[in-house]
């Protein structure tokens, strides 16, 4: 797949199509007016904190590809704590996982 460029991100979280055809129509793109708070917020922290309810996929979607439009790492924060978690720590998705060498 080619590397999507931020404005055709842009337009998918709006449900228009997009010049290089990044979508699909199995995966949900377009963002709710909550999800596009989290996903502006997310652009300017550098990570996307996941509320414990009330969110779809589609916001995980389209930050994994704003992330990749913008070469950084796609980091999730869980919106979930225990007594004995430390505070909130950043962490990549056991699939976007790479080691560093």
């Amino acid at each position: 797949m080619p590397r999507p460029d931020k404005d055709d991100v842009e337009r998918l979280s709006h449900g228009q199509p997009t010049r290089s055809k990044i979508g699909s129509r199995r995966i949900g793109h377009r963002l709710t007016q909550k999800e596009r708070l989290l996903f502006e917020a997310a652009k300017r922290q550098g990570f996307l904190k996941i509320p414990v309810t009330g969110i779809r996929p589609n916001v995980c979607n389209v930050y994994r590809l704003w992330c990749a439009a913008e070469g950084r790492d796609y980091i999730l924060k869980d919106g979930i704590r225990f007594a004995d978690d430390r505070l909130d720590e950043p962490t990549l998705p056991e699939n976007e996982w790479k080691p560093s060498l």
